[in-house]
């Protein structure tokens, strides 16, 4: 169970681009759109990733 809760109040900042993924399909899921707060900065954390990847 602390499992569970660890991965429900993880921070963006401490997630991986495959939990970041997971993240937005399940919030886009439950909140009916792209437009939400959390959403947005999930996708900024990726892309800071995905740059950081790259170079």
């Amino acid at each position: 169970m602390s499992e569970e809760k660890e991965k429900k109040n993880k921070k963006i900042s401490k997630m991986t681009i495959d939990e970041i993924d997971q993240a937005i399909k399940k919030s886009v899921e439950s909140m009916n759109g792209q437009s939400s707060l959390y959403v947005r900065h999930l996708r900024e954390r990726k892309e800071e990733l995905l740059a950081k990847k790259k170079g």
